[in-house]
């Protein structure tokens, strides 16, 4: 393969790792089960459009070009349902949050353009790790759900972070799954290990800390990851 027809776009098996990691954390963000379900049918239409990709380039333009249509249809779809579905406000104002940052996410990565492709996970995970705080101050959410939603937020970025790099690396059609699954295990036992040492250290008979807090200082330890990642974008340079 000729270094010219390399497409330098986020590789396809780390984009669909890092959407599948952020559907999960707008599944934590739902409280109905109605919820869960239209953070599916977002899943469903994010990855049709990831598909997309793969169909046309194996010269389906026409069957890429309807897969991008239903898939933004399922998207766009499930960002209005959100709005709508049942539950109170805020708390439809936090899964409505984790529904945008699923979007902008796949946006990154899929990517529209591809200077927007660091922008635009970073977005993403903004908007996720201000939808779990935001859950953890208007209700009362179960550690694990918190710890397992901050979480996948890390992995979601861990993931994209490594398509990103590696397409820029080898390009978008080069055949990465193995080390991309083994980058996926590993980011994934470092958030369980990360997570079980919080429950251990929390179930500690100490002073009680209110939910809240924890949040804030999660937010705090994904808000200093995002700024190193997008130190790192092309986006912050001048170049």
């Amino acid at each position: 393969m000729e270094a010219s027809s390399v497409v330098k776009q986020p590789a396809y098996a780390g984009s669909a790792l890092a959407v599948l990691a952020a559907a999960c954390v707008t599944g934590v963000l739902a409280n109905q089960p109605v919820q869960v379900s239209i953070a599916g049918v977002e899943a469903v239409g994010a990855f049709l459009l990831l598909g997309s990709g793969l169909v046309r380039r194996r010269g389906h333009r026409v069957l890429g070009g309807g897969l991008v249509f239903v898939g933004c249809s399922l998207v766009c779809l499930a960002l209005g349902l959100s709005l709508l579905s049942p539950g109170g406000l805020f708390e439809r104002i936090a899964f409505f949050g984790g529904t945008l940052a699923m979007a902008c996410v796949v946006l990154g990565v899929f990517p529209l353009r591809q200077s927007w492709t660091g922008s635009l996970v970073g977005l993403g995970i903004v908007l996720l790790s201000c939808s779990l705080v935001f859950l953890a101050w208007i209700s009362n959410p179960g550690r694990v759900q918190l710890l397992l939603g901050v979480g996948l937020t890390i992995v979601t970025w861990d993931m994209a972070e490594h398509a990103i790099t590696l397409g820029n690396d080898v390009g978008r059609s080069a055949q990465t799954y193995s080390v991309t699954v083994i980058h996926f295990v590993g980011s994934l036992g470092v958030g369980l290990a990360a997570g079980t040492t919080a429950l251990v250290v929390g179930s500690v008979q100490l002073p009680a800390v209110p939910i809240a807090s924890l949040a804030l200082l999660l937010g705090a330890v994904l808000l200093s990851l995002l700024v190193l990642f997008l130190g790192d974008s092309e986006w912050m340079s001048d170049t």
